[in-house]
């Protein structure tokens, strides 16, 4: 049996979303990923101030927390 209009709309709106919130997942995976790294390995040259290091990681998770809100939003448009 085909989807309705209004059906299509809905499952692009939810593969919208899902992408969306793989993408927020990636960023705090990442933004979590190099600051415990370096912690526990040092991966990165000593001259790389603590301050990048774990502020880029405070900015992707602030920004993973973002992405994943307009994942939701986009949700909120379902009918």
């Amino acid at each position: 049996m085909p989807l309705t209009p209004d059906e299509r709309r809905n499952e692009r709106l939810k593969l919208a979303a899902n992408w969306v919130n793989t993408l927020a997942t990636a960023i705090v995976t990442a933004g979590t990923f190099v600051p415990l790294a370096q912690f526990v390995y040092g991966v990165l040259p000593s001259s790389t101030p603590a301050a990048v290091i774990y502020g880029s990681g405070v900015v992707c998770i602030v920004t993973g927390v973002l992405i994943h809100l307009l994942g939701q939003w986009i949700l909120g448009g379902l009918r």
